[in-house]
């Protein structure tokens, strides 16, 4: 690949376009544009650049997309900061009628492990 081609692809992503476009107005295939722009880790159309939701720093997006922290303690400190967090759904737990925050309809009916043993037990479920 020239490296024109190359300039053209870096501009045309950043202007939006996506790879059959990018293709087709340079002359390769759809797949080697997709393989230069994740080779560049320039993957995101309008050149988004994703950053740590604690401590700001950029995210390397080439392992894995859609990661919202740099590091596991970047991660842990935001959710101890944060712990009902885009939490909108409550419910009661149906042992001990706690209220449980969750992230999904219908996530969770006990509010703890031992709630639910405590609830197999009562409903005869369990096999002592």
């Amino acid at each position: 690949m020239m490296d024109n081609q190359k300039h053209l692809i870096d501009k045309m992503r950043l202007d939006g376009d996506g790879y059959l476009k990018i293709a087709k107005a340079i002359g390769v295939s759809e797949n080697t544009v997709k393989s230069y722009c994740r080779r560049q880790k320039n993957t995101d159309k309008k050149g988004a650049q994703a950053y740590c939701a604690e401590c700001g720093k950029p995210i390397d997006t080439s392992k894995r997309s859609g990661r919202r922290f740099c590091t596991d303690s970047c991660r842990i400190k935001w959710w101890n900061k944060h712990p009902k967090a885009e939490m909108p759904y409550t419910a009661h737990c149906a042992c001990c009628g706690k209220e449980i925050h969750m992230r999904r309809k219908n996530e969770r009916k006990y509010c703890s492990h031992r709630c639910y043993i405590t609830a197999r037990y009562k409903d005869g479920d369990g096999n002592g």
